[in-house]
């Protein structure tokens, strides 16, 4: 993921947003800061830089002219379409595993994400 971001010249909080938006579209920019927990300001800056990239654009909002949001152009669907694919495919290490291993994680995967205290690991 770091070489593929570094050859976009991207940080991770910029990769964070691109997935984002690949996953949910375009999303009105207070709502990224919400999702990312940061400052509004924060997402400006990540913005400018996608944008000055040619990877996202923003535009008014389609219920209310006066919000924000952001999309992905082409260029940046590509990018999502790359990141995806990386976060899509298992380590070598997986591999190593036997299939009762797998089952394992994959149960211990499915409590950690459906527990009562889930939201503090998404």
């Amino acid at each position: 993921m770091f070489d593929v971001l570094t050859e976009l010249q991207l940080t991770p909080p910029h990769g964070h947003v691109i997935m984002q938006l690949t996953q949910h579209g375009p999303m009105r920019m207070r709502d990224m800061a919400e999702s990312m927990v940061c400052d509004a300001s924060y997402i400006t800056a990540l913005a400018d830089r996608l944008e000055e990239l040619g990877l996202a654009e923003r535009r008014a909002a389609a219920d209310d002219r006066r919000v924000k949001e952001l999309a992905l152009t082409e260029a940046g669907r590509r990018a999502g379409e790359r990141l995806d694919a990386i976060f899509a495919t298992p380590p070598p290490a997986m591999a190593t595993l036997t299939p009762a291993e797998r089952r394992t994680l994959a149960a211990i995967a499915r409590k950690l994400h459906d527990g009562e205290h889930a939201e503090q690991w998404m």
